[in-house]
């Protein structure tokens, strides 16, 4: 398995996952057609490789390009597929075979898929643990916290990407409106770094390979601070990460992982 997040944050949310068998995305929020194609184009993908498009939720940076995908290889829950209809004021739904429910299994594009429901602010949102003949990937971001039964899917993933959105002093200090605070903040908000640090501490294991930290705040975080607090976390919990490499991905720069010698392969 390889993966490239191609941009992560509020202006735009992209990821493409390969194997031997199938190339999947994971939203298409991109803030134009031109970055979507210079971003594919980086790592040797165009828009007809794609196979299927996993949809999280129906906000405009995780959607703004699906348009580009065919309905035919749209996936999402039905609640996304109606957010995403009214959101944009056009017909571009998800097929009604294409529905996702939360904890079913389906195989998309070669992987096997299961759907993890997410806590946010909008209409059945979702994760996914992804797998492939070898390895498996959890991706997880928009989310005020982490289900019980997700985290025991997840456990000793080989990679996880995963939100690490504020530094909550950062966060307070902002100009942003109270209420805003009061939304990140929230059980429907997003994973602060204390949170996604903690909840690493009890899901890596033996298998995991690569951490990639996502949805940074470009106002109320940043990537020094995301590493400091994970790092301060698992010393304090005693857990090693020498068999673990760790980065955080960027709104602007795409971030690559995964197999290298299937990359090659691949290739």
């Amino acid at each position: 398995m390889r993966y490239h997040v191609l941009a992560s944050g509020s202006k735009g949310n992209a990821t493409i996952i390969k194997s031997t068998h199938g190339i999947l995305m994971i939203d298409n929020g991109l803030s134009s057609k031109k970055l979507l194609a210079q971003k594919l184009a980086e790592i040797d993908v165009s828009l007809q490789d794609i196979n299927a498009l996993l949809i999280t939720h129906g906000h405009e940076d995780h959607i703004k390009m699906i348009a580009t995908i065919p309905y035919e290889k749209r996936y999402g829950t039905q609640e996304v597929a109606r957010d995403i209809e009214s959101y944009t004021k056009e017909e571009i739904g998800i097929l009604k075979n294409h529905y996702l429910s939360p904890y079913e299994t389906k195989t998309i594009a070669g992987f096997q898929v299961t759907i993890l429901p997410t806590s946010h602010d909008a209409f059945g949102s979702v994760g996914f643990f992804i797998k492939d003949q070898e390895e498996t990937l959890a991706y997880i971001t928009d989310t005020g916290f982490i289900y019980e039964n997700t985290l025991k899917i997840i456990n000793n993933c080989d990679y996880y990407i995963l939100e690490s959105n504020h530094d909550v002093p950062m966060l307070l200090e902002t100009s942003r409106p109270q209420l805003l605070k009061d939304r990140i903040l929230g059980d429907k908000g997003h994973l602060s770094n204390e949170d996604c640090a903690l909840y690493l501490s009890e899901i890596i294991g033996p298998k995991t390979k690569e951490i990639i930290f996502a949805h940074i705040s470009e106002e109320a975080n940043n990537p020094e601070q995301v590493l400091a607090t994970f790092l301060k976390i698992m010393e304090k919990r005693g857990i090693s990460l020498e068999h673990v490499n760790y980065r955080c991905a960027s709104q602007r720069e795409t971030i690559s992982g995964g197999n290298v010698v299937f990359e090659d392969m691949y290739a």
